[in-house]
């Protein structure tokens, strides 16, 4: 069977890294898997070529550029694919305007409508194509309120690579974030929060892993509040699992439902998470179990929470053994990509 994943950008987010998980795995087995990003290449085009997946990246920076839309055409003639896999919105309109007669080969994930003004060609394009997959119960909600048809809904769990036991080592008083530097990812708490804490562990560091518009600003935050050395920049990376498997804790401090594909790493990982009280973040953490859940943008309870995981070995062990445990019962790498490919056969069939 042949199946090609079209995403709109491999620079980190959700969809991308999840992709970049699944990918390589679904390429294991008989089936063959190729990736066409119409944005331009990152560390994870450049990590999935190395695991043997072809990746076609197409260079896309602004929407009326002629080249890539004839390039994806060419790609889809090429490929011929019995099953597309699109990946968030932006990728299935470019679908849409050069094939859209291969719309009812479509599996969506990422779908949740937009609320701004292309949220109705959204939904029209939505109805045309054969699933849409959500990662939750709260993601497929929403989809039906936004008037997707439930039959071709499913909730498919995000999936990880699950180690058989969590971290044995880590580097003490170290905090990572990681997301695109915007402001819905909310990096500027962190910031905020850790400036509290450096005060009580002056070897602590706060990492923050990606890129984005908000980069400038959270520099001038850190330097304004004197912690440029404490707060270390580390800009996109590939190794995002070696990162946080080498922090103390994680934090997501989202003012927006992002955050739940980090969070399962981390928890996958042993490493305990702090994160935003956010719907799809309710949904894999339970407060104080596997992790702990704070309003989002509340940075005096976000240092709290962290000071009580810092103080407290044996509650850090007993959470990322928690976390851990959750992330291999309901989102094990494997179990999901055999039911990707079921869904997979079903639509070729």
């Amino acid at each position: 069977m042949k199946i090609l994943h079209l995403i709109d950008s491999l620079a980190y987010n959700g969809s991308a890294r999840q992709l970049s998980v699944l990918a390589p795995a679904l390429a294991q087995g008989a089936d063959s898997v190729e990736i066409c990003c119409l944005g331009t290449d990152t560390p994870w085009s450049a990590a999935l070529r190395q695991a043997g997946v072809p990746v076609h990246v197409l260079g896309w920076t602004r929407w009326l550029d002629c080249n890539v839309f004839l390039r994806l055409r060419e790609i889809l003639r090429e490929a011929s694919p019995e099953v597309i896999h699109v990946w968030r919105l932006p990728a299935l309109r470019a679908l849409a305007v050069v094939a859209r007669e291969l719309l009812p080969r479509v599996v969506m994930s990422a779908a949740l409508p937009a609320t701004g003004k292309l949220a109705w060609w959204d939904r029209r394009l939505l109805a045309q194509v054969r699933s849409v997959a959500v990662g939750g119960p709260g993601d497929a909600a929403r989809c039906v309120r936004q008037g997707i048809a439930e039959p071709g809904l499913r909730i498919f769990p995000a999936a990880v690579a699950v180690p058989k036991r969590g971290r044995e080592s880590f580097s003490a008083r170290s905090i990572v974030c990681v997301g695109k530097l915007e402001r819905e990812t909310g990096f500027r708490f962190a910031i905020w929060a850790f400036d509290f804490l450096r005060w009580l562990y002056p070897d602590a560091r706060l990492r923050l892993v990606g890129a984005g518009s908000e980069l400038a600003d959270l520099r001038a935050l850190a330097h304004g509040l004197e912690s440029d050395a404490e707060v270390q920049f580390l800009g996109p990376r590939a190794d995002v699992s070696d990162i946080l498997q080498d922090a103390e804790i994680v934090w997501i401090p989202s003012e927006m439902d992002t955050g739940r594909q980090v969070a399962l790493e981390a928890m996958a990982l042993g490493v305990p998470v702090i994160a935003s009280a956010l719907p799809s973040l309710r949904e894999i953490i339970q407060d104080g179990a596997t992790g702990y859940l704070v309003p989002a943008g509340d940075v005096v309870q976000l240092a709290r929470r962290t000071k009580l995981v810092f103080d407290d070995a044996d509650l850090r062990q007993r959470i990322g053994a928690a976390g851990h445990e959750f992330v291999a019962q309901h989102h094990h790498l494997a179990d999901v990509v055999e039911r990707w490919r079921d869904l997979y056969r079903s639509l070729a069939a």
